[in-house]
């Protein structure tokens, strides 16, 4: 009997071994499966903010580099809480495994306390979900007693970029354009009209225009006509235009007498100066006193008007040239001076 009880007993112990590692041959694969198996961490940087500040939630998952990890794009239960970013994955490797990181930023701006709720990952064929937590928004107090206060200004219009005022005005630039083209036919045909109104002479020297008159005045034929008085009238005008235009003397507003004393400064002999005083006299008693002067003193004042004009005419400067056969003129060769 002792002997057998003895082998039972050996019996009892082999089968207690065989179950205990059969047990732990069964335990093996879920120790390996649960050491791979993906993981989820998180944090809030801070769970009190003020009105508009952020919040930042930082997830990370640990899982095997062959599972597909999605974050995703979460949203919120109410319309006063935001969030405002979600920054790129960020993925580093460890071994066989990959951490994945995500920060998302949660904002609002309306006080009170808001509850986040879990954010669901998706890893391989597992969900993974944080935490819900919660978190306060509050106020910044304003003093208003100590604040100071300042009027309502008017609302501001953003200033015009240089394209933004190009193509509003830029129809501007091609008014002024055409206007100016207006003005400047119009200034050409005003000009013009002024120059077609101007008495021809007027655009002759003052010497031109003395002899201009004096052909003018022998067209008129006075002296024919019997109108002695106009002859002489003429006469005595190209003289006084002449002395006023060529050497600015006032001789149309002034008398005979006045006329003499100032062409005392003229380069004069006493003989041209006799003669000129002969002239205005015996022109002012035709105008005045109806005298009649004979034919050859209507010749001979004629003649003497053409003449002083030539005698007070400027001289003009030549222009020198060296002496060559060329320049000698006809009159130097006449007089053998060549």
């Amino acid at each position: 009997m002792m002997i057998m009880q003895k082998n039972y007993s050996d019996i009892l112990k082999i089968d207690r071994l065989a179950v205990v590692s059969l047990f732990l041959m069964m335990l093996l694969p879920l120790f390996a499966f649960a050491q791979s198996a993906p993981t989820i961490s998180w944090k809030a940087d801070t769970t009190k903010i003020r009105i508009g500040e952020q919040i930042k939630l930082s997830i990370e998952v640990k899982a095997p580099k062959k599972d597909i990890v999605v974050f995703p794009d979460i949203t919120t239960n109410t319309d006063s809480l935001e969030i405002v970013g979600k920054s790129a994955v960020d993925t580093s490797f460890k071994k066989d495994n990959a951490i994945y990181a995500v920060v998302y930023n949660i904002t609002s701006f309306d006080p009170g306390k808001y509850s986040i709720p879990g954010i669901k990952v998706l890893a391989g064929m597992d969900t993974l979900s944080t935490d819900p937590f919660n978190i306060e928004v509050i106020t910044v107090p304003v003093d208003t007693l100590k604040q100071s206060r300042y009027g309502i200004k008017d609302v501001r219009e953003d200033p015009y970029t240089f394209k933004e005022v190009v193509q509003k005005y830029y129809w501007i630039p091609i008014a002024l354009v055409i206007l100016a083209l207006i003005a400047w036919e119009v200034y050409r045909l005003i000009k013009r009209r002024r120059l077609a109104k101007i008495a021809p002479e007027m655009l002759l020297s003052p010497y031109e225009r003395a002899k201009y008159r004096l052909n003018r005045l022998d067209s008129a034929k006075y002296i024919e006509k019997g109108q002695v008085k106009e002859f002489y009238v003429g006469l005595t005008d190209v003289i006084r235009l002449y002395l006023d235009e060529q050497f600015g003397l006032p001789a149309p507003e002034s008398t005979s007498a006045e006329i003499l004393a100032d062409m005392k400064k003229l380069k004069l002999s006493k003989e041209q100066y006799r003669q000129m005083r002969e002239f205005l006299t015996d022109a002012d008693l035709v105008k005045f006193a109806k005298m009649f002067p004979s034919g050859e003193d209507n010749e001979r004042y004629r003649l003497y008007t053409e003449t002083i004009i030539d005698t007070l005419r400027p001289v003009e400067t030549p222009t020198e040239k060296p002496a060559t056969d060329d320049n000698v003129t006809k009159q130097d060769k006449e007089d053998g001076r060549e």
